[in-house]
């Protein structure tokens, strides 16, 4: 049950993207996002004056691929990367170096099993194991003993996937960051978000009051849940047109 808001010019909106704005795919590449939601997002933006960012897993130039034309405040790699509404990125020093000497330990681990997905991102390693769930079990194996071995590296862990990441920055740290910014200065947080990953970001929004919503089942601090991305997509279309009702009036 998602909550009635009669004032959402009032809040700022923070979206995770897979499996929240758009549906997850067996591949990460195979993602598409089409005109129809490039339209709801911009109309969700404009609604809350500019105050929405996306807060995804993903590297900021995969998502700025994955909206064109629309280039949105947005944190990647679960916090790793952050830009702000002015467009100035902030990030620490990477070395990439480390990233594919693990991507390169994992394929040999898999002998390039190509069910097996490995996503090299800017600061992390992604192993995918969602089309050989039977995998789980040596999948995370062999992720904790990497980040064993490296103190330095951080496991994450999410939906028949998990990652590998250089040190830096979770979701509540970027969502904090955005909230001492314009345009979302002020206003109470939105945050949504599917997977453990998002926890960090659900506690934030609920410590400012605002509201965070669980897409899907499972244990969470959420305050409010969604069956799915329709579910959720449905009840922010329905604030935008209450509002223009209101206008209307």
């Amino acid at each position: 049950m998602l909550p009635p808001i009669d004032d959402l010019e009032q809040y700022c909106i923070f979206l995770d993207f897979d499996g929240t704005l758009v549906e997850i795919e067996d591949h990460p590449d195979n993602v598409r996002v089409d005109a129809s939601t490039l339209r709801f997002v911009e109309r969700l933006r404009g609604k809350v004056g500019g105050a929405l960012a996306l807060i995804s897993g993903r590297d900021i130039d995969v998502i700025d691929r994955l909206l064109h034309p629309l280039v949105l405040p947005a944190a990647g790699v679960h916090g790793l990367q952050r830009r702000d509404a002015e467009g100035q990125l902030h990030s620490p020093i990477i070395d990439q170096r480390v990233v594919e000497a693990i991507a390169t330990d994992i394929e040999t681990t898999f002998n390039e099993e190509p069910s097996v997905i490995i996503e090299r991102k800017t600061g992390a390693v992604a192993l995918h194991y969602r089309l050989r769930p039977d995998f789980e079990t040596r999948c995370l194996a062999l992720a904790q003993k990497i980040v064993r071995d490296q103190p330095e590296l951080h496991l994450i862990i999410g939906k028949m996937v998990c990652e590998i990441r250089l040190d830096g920055n979770d979701k509540a740290a970027v969502i904090e960051a955005f909230l001492d910014e314009s345009p979302f200065k002020g206003r109470k947080p939105i945050f949504a978000g599917d997977d453990a990953t998002d926890e960090s970001g659900f506690a934030a929004a609920n410590a400012r009051g605002g509201i965070s919503i669980k897409i899907g089942a499972g244990p969470t601090s959420a305050k409010f849940h969604a069956e799915g991305v329709a579910e959720l997509r449905n009840w922010f279309e329905g604030l935008l047109t209450t509002a223009q009702t209101s206008r209307v009036r």
